[in-house]
This record gives structure tokens, sequence and C-alpha cells, in this order.
């Protein structure tokens, strides 16, 4: 039987089921791929250096450091780089991107072998490294909507979902075997080798096509980017909560390498389990919504979302127990769909192509506030301890989601 059928107006209508299309759609799966692995690496790198900063007598303030001292440069470099992709597409920028990460993972595996490393040096490369991620980051989320049509972008952004939890299960627990079985620079050594494959994919991604970005420099561009933004009511929002909101859920990220070493007191592999079952959990949640369909109300769905991690966050914070601690970041990673793909779908839909590149550079800033969950978390583990650090991260983060929508009707409704 065809999978194609013809109309009243002689025109052919594809009747296979969204999610067969989206599997099919020339680029897509070359797309995945790439996140996959590209997620993998940041989350192999995370994982890699938390370890080795406690391992050697570090502080959680020093992890914190670490992970998050690439807020400082992400600003100005994302927002070049979102005019970078109107100009010249996604793929170019991306492709650049995946290249700068090659070397830096050689060349932090390098430093390690050196007797005279400090942790200092490991923060130093690591903001190189966050920094150049970021530089990525709108590419991809830009590409997306180049490869899919609009009626399948909402199972795109959940598979993108699936892309990043892949990449969060396997990136650690592949960063924790070989440091059981090797060290920390054989990790460093792998993290290498999975850039170079995610370039090699990267590579077979369709070209994509520069925006209309008119002949002004980067400079005069960003500002129309951002005068776009002020004057599109739930572009605006949408980036505000992203941004404040994840500051607060990102002390999760910290909370966990404090709870495993300071609580639990678990092995490397059980530490990558941790993120492993975080991962699981979102991948679950991203596969049967894209199989099955997403909400109509995404201002819902965003509420199911705070709703189920803070739930599981402050659980977390409270457990002295390994196999509990596994429950409740199962909990808190079924979340991640609910939250992510709406906000993506929604900023993909309403942002006007010419200005696509520049929104989702904003986005990417939005989310490396997360980097500042790094430093802030850090700080207060150190200062009140692991449970207080949970509870003010979901009394922070589900104060921000709650001030978005009573102050946008425009979200509410969306």
């Amino acid at each position: 039987m065809s999978d194609v059928a013809e109309v009243s107006d002689g025109s052919e209508v594809d009747t296979r089921s969204p999610f067969l299309r989206l599997l099919t759609t020339r680029g897509f799966l070359a797309l995945f791929v790439s996140n996959t692995l590209g997620f993998g690496g940041e989350q192999m790198r995370l994982t890699a250096q938390s370890w080795w900063i406690l391992d050697e007598g570090g502080t959680n303030t020093e992890v914190g450091l670490a992970a998050g001292l690439r807020v400082i440069p992400v600003v100005l470099i994302s927002l070049y780089a979102g005019v970078m992709i109107d100009r010249y597409g996604g793929k170019r920028v991306l492709v650049v991107e995946r290249i700068l990460l090659v070397l830096l993972a050689l060349a932090t595996a390098l430093l390690l072998l050196w007797d005279g490393v400090e942790v200092w040096h490991i923060v130093a490369i690591s903001t190189i490294a966050g920094t150049t991620i970021a530089i990525g980051m709108p590419a991809t989320q830009t590409l997306a909507p180049e490869i899919v049509p609009t009626e399948l972008r909402p199972r795109a952004n959940l598979f993108n979902q699936v892309s990043f939890s892949a990449g969060r299960s396997l990136g650690p627990l592949f960063a924790s075997v070989l440091i059981a079985a090797k060290n920390t620079v054989w990790a460093f050594y792998g993290l290498t080798v999975v850039y170079l494959l995610t370039t090699l994919v990267t590579l077979r991604l369709p070209p994509s096509k520069p925006g209309r970005t008119g002949s002004g420099s980067a400079i005069t561009q960003i500002v129309e980017g951002v005068r776009y933004m002020r004057r599109t009511p739930v572009v605006l929002w949408l980036l505000i909560l992203q941004g404040f909101s994840l500051i607060f859920w990102g002390f999760a990220f910290p909370l966990v390498p404090a709870l495993a070493k300071e609580v639990l007191d678990t092995s490397e592999v059980q530490f990558g389990w941790m993120w492993g079952v975080l991962a699981i959990g979102q991948a679950l949640t991203a596969i049967l919504l894209g199989w099955l369909g997403t909400p109509k109300r995404q201002s819902l769905s965003l509420i199911f979302a705070a709703v189920i991690f803070g739930s599981g966050l402050v659980l977390l914070g409270f457990t002295e127990s390994y196999w509990l601690a596994l429950v409740y970041l199962f909990v808190m990673g079924l979340a991640f769909p609910l939250w992510v793909a709406p906000i993506a779908t929604l900023l993909q839909n309403f942002t006007a192509v010419e200005f696509r590149g520049r929104v989702m550079a904003v986005n990417a800033i939005a989310l490396q506030s997360m980097s500042l969950s790094w430093i802030l978390g850090g700080f207060l583990l150190d200062a009140v301890g692991v449970p207080a650090t949970g509870v003010i991260a979901v009394a922070g983060g589900g104060s921000i989601v709650l001030i978005v929508l009573v102050a946008s009707p425009d979200l509410r409704r969306a």
C-alpha cells in the first residue's frame, strides 16, 4: 500500500505517521546523531573534570567554577555567533565549533599528563570549552527548523531531547568507565574521539541557508535583533523564563557530585549511573510524546515540568540512600522534555526567519545561565549543605515560573 494519497486538487499527501515522516526527513538523523555525540561530549567533560577536582581535594566551589565561569564570555560570543548563523548558515558555524572542541579535548588530556597541573588550569580550559559550546548551541537550534517541516517541529524538538538524554546518559557512563579502568587522562582521550566523530557526522548535514540580515555591521545586526525581541512579547517572556528560572533549577547539577562524594560515597561507575538515570527519564518522556504527540497547551506542559522536577529535587536533597537517589533523579529526568521542547518550538514558530539565529543565540545565553548555577550552587553547597541547596533551587525556580505566567497572558494561552 502506498504511503502517499492524492487529494481532490491533484496534490499528494503523505499518509505516514508523523513519527515515520520525521525519521525519513533528509538530514534529521544526521542532526540527531550530531547532537547526541555533542551533548555526550559536553557531559563527558563535566563528569571527568568534576571527579578529578574532587579527587585532588578540591572544593564544590572549584567544581562550580570549572563548569560555570564560561558564562562570562558567553554573552558577547553567542550574540556574535547568532549574527554569523544568520549570515552564513548554522552548519558552517557548527563545524567550526566541533573542530575547536576536538583540539580542546586533546589539550586537556595532555595538560593532565603534566605533573604541575593545578585546578585553575582545568578551570581555565573548561571555560574556553564551554564558551566554544555556546557558539554551536544556537546553530543546532536553527538547523532543526531548516531541516524539518513546521508541523513536525514539536516532535523534532522532543527527539532533540532524546539526543540530549542519550548524550547525558552515555557521556558520563563512558567517562566513568574510562576513569575506573585507567584514569582521567583516558577520559579526555575518549572525549577527543567522540568530538572527532561528531565533526564527521556534522559534515554530512544538508547545506544550511543563510538568512536575510542586511549589510550592516555585526553590532548593528545584534542591536536589530534585540529590538525585534523587545517588540515580540511571547519571545521576550520565553527568554526571560528560560534564563532566570534555569539559574535556580540548575543547582541540581553541582548538587549531584556533592551528594555522590559527600553523602553517598559512590564509586566512579555509580556516579555515572546517577547521571544516567536522569537521562533515561528524559528519553522516556521524549519518546512517548514524540510518538503520541505533544500537549496543545504549552503553558500547561511548563507547569507540569516545574512540579515534577521540583518535587524530585527536594526529595533528592534529603536522601541518604543511593537507590532512592536514582529514583528521584529518574523522576527529575521525566520533566526535561516537558520544559525544553515547548520553549524551543514556541521560539522557532514565533520568530521571523531573518532573526532566528539571533533569537536562538539569546536562548543559548539563557541556557548558559546554568553556568551560574554551577558557581552559585557550588558556593551554596559549601555554605549551607545539600538539603538546603535543593530547597532554595525549587523555591527560586518555581517563583520565576509563577511570575512570568502571571505577567504574560500570551504565554498562558500558548
